[in-house]
């Protein structure tokens, strides 16, 4: 008997970065694969297919279901959504970024479904290098300051310029208790690890410099909510809250 490497599929995570992501790969149908001839070697965001050279006369094709283990997957990613389950027919492509991709059909989900299916066509002989891409989400970051400490001067700066920052005045919290808001006037991509260095300060009267609040503050987490506001940049927002006091 002779085997070879009949496919390779990599899946990346814009969100996770050059981590490995939380995810596995897996025959949707293993009753139907070992009829073929093929053994699946997972591994996390991975998945090799041996084939039996002998049995694998002509090209065929495969489902395979991406699972996640983390369950705020489906927010964090583009074009994802809990209540439909995607199926794409990769053809002869080598990469695939899932959120310019347009699914062969999108099916209800049910408990327990994975996140996606991939139709993949295995050529009788070579090895198909597959790499599937996905990308995360932008959001609105709003930060929601409290305490007696939270001055009308604040200001969120970037030391990039990348990202600015609106005051959006006073809000109302739990008991009884206020916020100021500064909310990211443009999305910004969520990340596990996230780069960005935003730096808060208290704005003084002329000549003299800002005041350094807090050095870093902290990134946006995964808590995303569709923004209260109609006319806001982006359709989704993450809240932060600091206290100052």
């Amino acid at each position: 008997m002779s085997f070879h490497i009949a496919l390779s599929l990599r899946v990346t995570h814009e969100y996770w970065g050059d981590e490995t992501p939380p995810l596995r790969i897996l025959p949707s149908d293993m009753r139907a694969f070992t009829r073929a001839g093929l053994l699946a070697k997972p591994a996390p965001a991975r998945l090799d297919v041996v084939a039996e050279t002998a049995l694998l006369t002509e090209p065929t094709q495969i489902a395979c279901d991406v699972y996640t283990t983390s369950p705020d997957t489906y927010a964090l990613t583009q074009g994802l959504r809990a209540d439909t389950l995607p199926i794409y027919d990769l053809g002869s492509a080598t990469e695939m970024h899932l959120a310019d991709a347009v699914p062969l059909e999108n099916v209800p989900r049910l408990p327990g479904d994975p996140l996606l299916r991939l139709l993949i066509t295995l050529d009788e002989t070579g090895t198909r290098n597959l790499r599937l891409h996905l990308q995360t989400v932008s959001a609105l970051w709003a930060y929601h300051f409290t305490g007696d400490a939270a001055p009308e001067g604040l200001q969120i700066t970037d030391p990039t310029g990348a990202a600015s920052f609106d005051d959006l005045g006073t809000a109302p919290i739990a008991e009884g208790h206020s916020a100021r808001i500064l909310r990211s006037d443009a999305p910004i991509k969520l990340r596990y690890r996230s780069d960005a260095r935003f730096t808060l300060e208290a704005r003084q009267d002329p000549p003299f410099d800002p005041i350094t609040l807090i050095p870093v503050l902290p990134a946006a987490g995964v808590n995303l909510r569709p923004t209260d506001d109609p006319a806001a940049a982006a359709p989704l927002q993450s809240d932060i809250f600091v206290s100052l006091w």
